[in-house]
């Protein structure tokens, strides 16, 4: 890693002496919480833009994120229905440690469950921000690794569309958008959408609806928005395969899964406020979540003996004032409070007992992020948030599945950030920023322990440098980091009671400290026009920094993660693209030990062809065009192996006319 570091740092060195062009970035939101010009971030984001958007011919969202540096990605599927997204070195905790927001709004559940990214659709999304490294201070709980910002399009562009997609699997779908101006101060954007398919696996059926209305009123100094969204969604679950039967047929299932599914009604209501108040801004987001699933979920070979439920609930309100202090230093500020609370209520059976728990959560946080102009050159930013948290939780011991417990788990935790930036010139930006972050224990983290235990809160501090230069037709982005955490909240397979005579069942623990050395490269090359070359690349170096597994290889966690696009515009009408995504050799998740030796890395080639004239587009996309039989999801918690295989050669043509 010292040696790439340092090729890396000589190709800076080569660039900076070429003739200069263009500003860094466009404007963005999620460093700061606010609208900013991206040189003046001291932290390190990532941006999607919509002309990479429909230039990708992406149907799920988990497509678009690809290829972000260090972003590893495990789509349990292949449909991105139930992705884990990590940043800087997570598995099976990403979900809890990798925070996801849409419009600002979280989309992280208070279990660990995917965030639900495949609510968001890619026609809908204007631009997302990645925004890498720790945000503790400004973002709170879950904001470990980074954060992933979807933004939506906004209402105001007058246009309808409609579009037909068909594909691999028997996918067939049909969407309709509208935007537009029903008066001078009223804007609307509706959206709606369905598909169905059969997906890779057998049993693996989907079923999907969804439809999205936002309407925005401005008058001179307000904006008001209001959102209603809805989704049906029904997905039969194919279930984990052994090796032996991985390799004889990825396709198939074990008898035990054939009447496993997941079925999930989400409602989401969001209403928006802004007044401008001169040099200073107030904004005040609320939003309410809901999500009733039936589902049945089995054991091997022991299939779940009736259906089960889960309901979530998420509130939050977000009020916020950012703006210009008027000091001697030009200071901009942002100030905020973020309430939220959930309710979540399980009840799965299995053929051993149900499984049943309850949470009752509410954190509240007071937070702040300053930013003094030392100079023309220079900016500092300092931030602190203090949040506490109230945790009714009612489950099950892990020791005594019939034995109910009924506990509170509250905690309070104040975090800081500080960081600098200094711009060499318009063209090249330095930083380096030190964060403080946290994240609470979820619901079924808490169900995986013997009682009393009271998992402790999970707390670390990142610390990273950031370059990020642009030079003629080439940007150039990197970053080196270090993220120490103590009690992280993992599942550990080797401890616990034997309940069932085949060893321990595995509990949660907080583990000692942990580190995870890394780097993240992102270069954009414009070699002549309408011909581009991006390239990402992510190392990292993830370990237990002490106790039983000190020095091993923190498991799932693949120590490079890389892409490589090339975009050509062939004509006014014809596009294309390739793009490789590489993911590196990787101990399976629950190997801590390091026990079984490492996986096979992993190659996936993609390709397009996009093709525009007057109002018609359409787009031809082809996924895995090797062919290859693999993995993405593989777990061995000590017994073997176990596959959740990823989809082989796949196709999607999608066409569309837009109205204007």
């Amino acid at each position: 890693m010292k040696f790439l570091a340092m090729v890396i740092l000589g190709f800076g060195l080569i660039l900076s002496s070429m003739p200069a062009a263009a500003q860094l970035g466009p404007i963005i939101i999620t460093p700061t919480r606010t609208p900013q010009a991206e040189n003046n971030s001291r932290a390190t984001v990532y941006v999607v833009t919509r002309a990479e958007i429909e230039a990708s011919s992406a149907v799920t969202t988990s497509q678009l994120l690809r290829g972000i540096p260090g972003l590893q990605i495990d789509d349990l599927f292949g449909n991105g229905t139930n992705a884990t997204l990590s940043l800087r070195g997570f598995s099976s905790t990403a979900n809890a440690n990798t925070l996801v927001l849409v419009n600002g709004r979280r989309l992280n559940h208070s279990d660990t469950a995917s965030p639900d990214i495949h609510h968001v659709f890619p026609k809908d999304i204007e631009r997302i921000e990645v925004m890498v490294g720790s945000a503790g201070s400004l973002y709170g709980d879950q904001a470990v690794g980074g954060v992933i910002n979807i933004i939506t399009r906004r209402p105001g562009e007058d246009y309808r569309q409609v579009s037909l997609r068909s594909g691999s699997f028997a996918y067939r779908g049909i969407e309709f958008n509208t935007s537009g101006l029903a008066s001078p101060a009223l804007g609307y954007r509706l959206s709606a959408e369905t598909f169905e398919a059969d997906h890779y696996r057998d049993h693996n059926a989907e079923e999907n609806s969804n439809i999205d209305l936002v309407l925005e009123y401005t008058r001179p100094a307000d904006t008001f928005l209001i959102e209603l969204q809805r989704i049906e969604d029904e997905l039969e679950l194919p279930g984990a395969l052994l090796e032996d039967e991985f390799e004889d047929d990825p396709t198939q299932i074990n008898p035990g899964f054939v009447n496993d599914f997941l079925n999930e009604d989400t409602s989401v209501f969001r209403l928006g406020y802004e007044r401008d108040l001169g040099n200073h801004r107030l904004n005040i987001d609320t939003a309410y979540r809901r999500t009733d699933a039936d589902l049945r979920q089995s054991f091997r070979n022991n299939p779940s003996p009736a259906d089960g439920s889960i309901e979530r609930e998420h509130r939050s309100i977000n009020p916020k004032i950012s703006g210009l202090l008027p000091v001697a230093l030009e200071t901009s500020y942002v100030l905020g409070i973020d309430f939220e609370s959930t309710e979540f209520d399980s009840e799965i059976p299995n053929v051993f007992f149900i499984s049943e728990s309850a949470n009752r959560q509410k954190i509240d946080s007071l937070y702040f992020q300053l930013a003094p102009r030392l100079s023309e050159s220079a900016q500092l930013t300092f931030g602190m948030r203090h949040a506490t948290l109230e945790n009714d939780l009612r489950y099950f011991d892990a020791d005594f599945p019939s034995t109910e417990v009924d506990t509170e788990a509250d905690d309070d935790i104040t975090v800081a950030e500080i960081g600098l930036a200094y711009l060499v010139d318009d063209r090249t930006r330095l930083s380096v920023r030190y964060d403080e972050n946290f994240r609470f224990a979820k619901i079924d983290e808490f169900s995986g322990t013997i009682a009393p235990t009271i998992l402790d809160t999970q707390t670390g501090e990142s610390i990273e440098i950031g370059l990020d230069m642009t030079r003629g037709k080439h940007r150039f982005v990197l970053s080196l980091y270090r993220l120490d955490l103590e009690d992280e909240i993992v599942f550990d397979p080797s401890v616990g009671p034997d309940l069932f005579g085949g060893g321990p069942i595995g509990l949660n623990v907080n583990l000692d400290q942990t580190r995870r050395d890394g780097l993240t490269l992102s270069w954009l090359s414009e070699v002549s026009p309408g011909l581009s070359f991006k390239t990402e690349i992510g190392l990292v170096d993830a370990r237990f920094a002490s106790g039983t597994f000190d020095g091993n290889e923190i498991s799932g966690v693949a120590d490079e993660i890389a892409s490589l696009r090339a975009s050509l515009q062939v004509n006014d009408y014809l596009s294309t693209f390739a793009e490789v995504h590489y993911t590196g050799e990787r101990f399976a998740q629950g190997d801590n030990g390091n026990d079984f030796g490492k996986l096979d890395s992993i190659t996936v080639i993609n390709a397009g062809l996009g093709y525009r004239y007057q109002s018609w587009n359409a787009t031809f996309r082809i996924n895995n065009l090797a062919d290859k039989e693999y993995a993405e999801f593989i777990t061995n918690n000590g017994f073997g192996a176990v596959f959740q295989p990823s989809p082989e050669r796949n196709a999607m043509l999608s066409l569309s006319y837009r109205f204007e």
